[in-house]
């Protein structure tokens, strides 16, 4: 019961948060972000969801998201509000990145008591095809909390 409740949760933040911060990107290009990887506690893996939008001022873009790890006995959702700044030209093959941003770590666990805990994201990325319908991309983070952890992201932007 308190899983089904948690996921219900966290389906309705995420809704909302898209309803409040998704007409900021009206304007201007939202990509939408597919990403997989792994989160170094015990090697789990994981699946995730962002937008990424451009917020108007240089290279800067806010790239919400929010993953969920396959952990064993429960679960692990982070609802991340990541800004980065790309370092490459414009007109470069391939882009850099580097940011960060607040996390928002829901642990679940199937034997004992629920947390919500607060974090920040450290991390820095490679683009590759930057100009091209669909773009891949390598994201490395260090997500700093009271359980702090190294995720290695690989994802698709389109």
């Amino acid at each position: 019961m308190r899983t089904y409740f948690v996921r219900t949760l966290l389906c309705t933040v995420v809704a909302a948060l898209a309803a409040l911060f998704v007409p900021t990107f009206a304007a201007a290009q939202v990509d939408v972000d597919l990403r997989t990887g792994v989160y170094s506690d015990e090697s789990d893996a994981f699946v995730g969801l962002g937008l990424l939008g451009h917020l108007g001022a240089g290279r800067w873009y806010w790239n919400p998201n929010a993953e969920w790890v396959f952990v064993d006995h429960g679960d692990l959702v982070t609802l991340n509000a990541d800004f980065h700044v790309d370092l490459a030209d414009p007109g470069a093959p391939v882009n850099f990145w580097l940011g960060g941003g607040p996390a928002l770590i829901f642990r679940d666990p199937d034997r004992g008591d629920s947390e919500t805990d607060f974090g920040f994201n450290l991390l820095a990325g490679v683009g590759f095809l930057p100009h091209a319908a669909v773009r891949p991309y390598v994201q490395g983070k260090l997500l700093l909390s009271d359980d702090t952890q190294g995720v290695v992201a690989f994802g698709l932007r389109f």
